[in-house]
Parts: C-alpha cells; structure tokens; sequence
C-alpha cells in the first residue's frame, strides 16, 4: 500500500469514526433533519448525497484544480477545495437555516480533501452518504428526547 493511499484511506476512516458522533450532536441541538419514513427517505438521501458529490466535488472542484491559482493552499486547503466547500454551503441555504448550511462547510472541506487524496469520487460519495444516514439516524433516534 503507498502511502498515498494511506493517507486517504486515513481521512476516510477519521470521517467515518467521527460522523456518529457529530450527527447525533447535530441532531441533538436541533440540527438534524426531518424523518418521516425511513425507507422512502434513505434511498432519497443517498441518491441526493451523490448527486452533490458529482456536481459539486466531481464538477465544480474538479474543473477548478485544473486552475493553477487554485492549486495554492492555506493551513493545508487548496483554493479549489475552500471555494467550492463555500458554494456547497451556501447551495444548503435553499433549505436549511443559516446555521445549519455554515454547519455544512467543515463537512465539505473534509469532503474535498478525500476527493484530492484519493483521487475517486467514490470516496467523497460514501462518506457523504455515510454522514447523512448517520444524521437521519441520529434525527430519527431524538424525535422523542
């Protein structure tokens, strides 16, 4: 194993471990997200959880690594990650409350890097895809707390 991939399969796996607990924080302060009925909203949530990654990961992030000014990083962030994780956040803003879509831009800077590490959208999909089945379970967990 390289330790290219060391170094994003490390990434994943800190994302992975962490989303639990963050989602049932999220979910806790009342930042979680609405469940109605699982297996209608799951299957939805990845399929929309994908959907982002390819736009905005495979898109936007992609076409703006290819821009060298964008290749500059600061505290160990590209230019093309932190621009791209503010048009993610922002993009939240069509549903979610102000706090909430700010809550979405360390998601997404943690998302970006597993693109650049890795290298394969996949990566960036699961662990979206991972995070809101872990927010949906925390949310539908606390309905009655």
């Amino acid at each position: 194993m390289t330790s290219g991939v060391r170094g994003w399969l490390g990434v994943s796996a800190a994302a992975a471990a962490g989303a639990a607990p963050v989602a049932w924080l999220l979910a806790r302060f009342g930042y979680g997200m609405p469940t109605v009925e699982p297996l209608r909203d799951l299957p939805l949530l990845a399929l929309l959880a994908v959907a982002e990654e390819v736009v905005f990961r495979g898109g936007l992030q992609s076409w703006l690594a290819t821009k060298p000014v964008m290749a500059r990083r600061l505290l160990g962030v590209s230019a093309a990650n932190a621009v791209t994780s503010v048009v993610f956040s922002a993009a939240h803003l069509l549903s979610r409350a102000p706090l909430q879509a700010l809550g979405v831009f360390p998601v997404s800077l943690l998302l970006g890097a597993s693109l650049e590490r890795s290298g394969r959208l996949w990566v960036p999909a699961a662990l979206h895809v991972g995070f809101n089945v872990a927010l949906y379970a925390a949310s539908w967990a606390q309905r009655g707390i």
